[in-house]
């Protein structure tokens, strides 16, 4: 069933965001989001971690001492420290704390001090003077600190839960899937009461915006007193219910507040109290549900009293619940309660969730490919291969200082004396990139620990295969010269020995950019996955790949050249060479070659009836003057084979990359080591996320991949 929520700044969460952090929320205001983070990965935190980002909270990070740039439910990147999440994630409204209670201490203390607004303490058991402690830190920064052992709090307009409620809160519905923000909050003691409460009045049509769970240890932070008046102050509330129990003074102590301070309950208000015959000293479950003997407090007639005698309707069971609350409304209902229960019969009947994993790389579809959302194609004219390469593995663009660093990191990796290695004749160069990187140690030796160590370390390793390339291919000097040269410069130095020409360097620089990923099915992709889940180290596993791409796989672009060469060549030795005969030329090479049985290189895709990186190339090649004769053949050679074979077969990247290669002046296998190049930024990103999200070992059954990544959106 599909659900349209409330917008970020319409809900009761905003509402508690604004009152203590009215800078973050007008940062929430901006952005639309209300982020999250999970503090203690245990079992537990990590299991309800997928459970709310399954409800549909924003579960922007997680944090686990060690464990810093892995991730959990693959989605979900994971911090040593709440200052290193901060530092990249700074809009985080809400934190839930899932750490043992001999740990709980600290964590919640880190939480409280870095300023997030909102604590949800899930531990349970803390020794009192940890509490103590917490208060004192939660007091002093104005932080509302829910728990501890509470099972959480969750907004249903916002589809937003922070803790371990189940799905079941039903917020108003004025039009079918389409959420509102009003309705009666429910703030209760008890996990389990709070359940069949929400229930009943669900069964009428009485909506939830909030539903809070103070908690049932017996020293915790926010109480009746400090909650229901919040809740009231916001608009969107109609009526706050309270679900008591005996034990402790939480009650008694609203109703004092009641009758002291009339104008900040300004709504209806009605009590629920359990444990009616409980016997002194009888504990329902939670360590504040315990009544002294002998005291007057605590017991569930003194808490009817006080409620009763400060003005609240108190109620022994859910028909006097449903009946007060309608009344109080006077009858009004939020929502079809068929709806209510059409999403009940929804979730228990769901079938099993079919065996999937998944990667935020890149989403290929026919004629498009999202890397992190952003079209590849349009991507090509307007990023440089190390930004896209900062993409790829940590799923944005980088800022101006991040880029400079990467920059500098790629030209220290080029500049330093590579493996010594010939390439062997007759040998294909991806065998001898392989090799470079095997006999590699100062690749080997780059550290890639932590939140940016892995795109650190692809920005050197680029560095590095531009060394390589320049070593196998002959400009092994011109390196020497490139000082602060961008990339671009750096990359057509190294193929070429070239240097101060931007237009060459930039075509150079696209075409590499083309090539960066086809998703985790190619082989080459395959193999460093492969290799990835026995944790082979990075330079071992993108080797495996690098191996993979062959005259099948990757090595079009070479031999497209060269098939492009001999149409040039049949069409200069029947003609001019002029349009007619470059038609007349391709229309008789592809007869030829079709008759031999062999197939035209460059020619047709498993996936794309459009290659969506042609059109970029071809425009960027027109725009560089180098788009002469080989791209004029590339243009047509689709349309010609068809007229020769009845069917199309679509260009390809490597058809393009060949054509513009050739009119280049190139030699015809720099189309295959710019495929290669721009692969290894795709290589690393799916490495470090195998070995960042997945378990070791595991059995990978790559047609149950599924992309996660964001959806499409524009190149900023």
């Amino acid at each position: 069933m599909s659900r349209q929520h409330i917008a970020a700044d319409a809900g009761m969460l905003y509402h508690i965001v604004a009152q203590r952090r009215p800078e973050l929320a007008e940062r929430i205001r901006a952005s639309g989001r209300l982020e999250t983070v999970v503090v203690g990965l245990g079992r537990q935190g990590t299991r309800h971690a997928g459970l709310m980002q399954d409800y549909g909270t924003e579960v922007t990070a997680g944090i686990a001492p060690g464990r810093g740039g892995t991730r959990i439910h693959e989605t979900i990147p994971v911090y040593d420290d709440v200052a290193e999440c901060l530092a990249e994630h700074p809009n985080i409204v809400a934190a839930s704390i899932w750490r043992h209670y001999s740990t709980a201490r600290d964590a919640a203390l880190e939480v409280i001090e870095s300023g997030i607004p909102l604590v949800v303490l899930i531990s349970e058991g803390l020794p009192l003077r940890d509490v103590r402690d917490i208060l004192v830190a939660a007091q002093a920064h104005n932080t509302l600190l829910i728990g501890g052992n509470t099972p959480g709090v969750i907004f249903p307009p916002e589809g937003i839960k922070v803790g371990m409620l189940p799905d079941v809160f039903y917020p108003e519905e004025p039009a079918p899937g389409r959420f509102g923000p009003r309705g009666v909050t429910i703030v209760s003691r008890s996990g389990a009461i709070l359940y069949h409460m929400s229930d009943a009045l669900a069964s009428v049509g009485i909506a939830q915006n909030a539903v809070l769970g103070v908690g049932g240890d017996g020293a915790i932070g926010a109480t009746f007193r400090d909650l229901v008046p919040m809740a009231m102050a916001y608009a969107n509330t109609d009526l706050v219910v309270i679900a008591g129990e005996i034990g402790g003074m939480q009650e008694e102590l609203l109703a004092a507040d009641l009758r002291a301070h009339p104008k900040r309950y300004p709504k209806p208000l009605v009590a629920l109290i359990s444990g009616a015959h409980a016997p002194a000293g009888k504990t329902m479950g939670h360590a504040g549900a315990i009544v002294a003997p002998g005291q007057a407090y605590g017991t569930y007639a003194a808490k009817r009293g006080a409620l009763e005698a400060a003005g609240v309707t108190v109620v022994n069971s859910q028909y006097d619940l449903i009946a007060t609350v309608q009344e109080r409304l006077d009858g009004r209902s939020y929502f079809e309660t068929e709806r209510y229960y059409q999403r009940m019969r929804t979730l228990w009947e769901a079938p099993p969730p079919q065996p999937s994993w998944g990667t935020l790389v890149t989403k290929v579809e026919p004629n498009n490919l999202l890397v992190a959302g952003y079209p590849l194609q349009d991507i090509i004219p307007r990023r440089g291969l190390l930004a896209t390469a900062h993409l790829l593995l940590r799923g944005e663009f980088p800022d101006a200082e991040t880029l400079a660093e990467l920059a500098s990191l790629a030209r220290d990796g080029a500049q330093q004396p590579g493996p010594v290695t010939t390439w062997r004749e007759g040998e294909d160069i991806s065998k001898a990139l392989a090799r470079c990187l095997l006999d590699d140690e100062a690749l080997a030796d780059f550290p890639q620990r932590g939140t940016h160590g892995p795109v650190r370390k692809t920005a050197f390793a680029l560095g590095r295969t531009a060394r390589y390339l320049a070593t196998l291919l002959g400009p092994d000097e011109a390196l020497a010269g490139a000082g602060d040269a961008p990339f671009g410069e750096l990359l057509l130095r190294a193929l070429t020995g070239e240097g101060d020409n931007t237009e060459r360097a930039q075509l150079l620089e696209a075409m590499v950019v083309a090539s960066v990923d086809h998703g985790v099915t190619p082989p080459s992709a395959q193999a460093t996955l492969i290799a990835a889940t026995v944790r082979a180290t990075y330079e071992v596993a993108v080797a495996h790949g690098v191996g993979a791409i062959t005259d099948v796989h990757g090595g079009a672009g070479a031999k497209a050249a060269q098939f492009f060469a001999r149409v040039l060549a049949r069409a200069d030795a029947d003609g001019d060479g002029g349009d007619g005969d470059l038609r007349t030329a391709t229309h008789a090479e592809i007869t030829a070659q079709v008759r031999a049985g062999r197939r035209i290189e460059g020619l047709g895709h498993r996936v794309h009836t459009r290659d969506p990186r042609r059109d970029a190339l071809w425009a960027m090649a027109a725009e560089a003057g180098v788009a002469r004769r080989h791209v004029a053949v590339s243009r047509i050679v689709t349309e010609v084979f068809t007229d020769v074979r009845g069917m199309t077969l679509p260009i390809n990247v490597d058809g393009v990359m060949g054509a513009i290669v050739a009119d280049m002046g190139l030699d015809p296998v720099l189309a295959k080591a710019l495929f290669i190049f721009g692969r290894v930024a795709g290589l690393s990103a799916h490495y470090f996320e195998e070995i960042a999200a997945q378990p070791r070992m595991r059995r990978i059954d790559f047609a149950q991949a599924v992309y996660r990544g964001p959806d499409e959106r524009r190149v900023p």
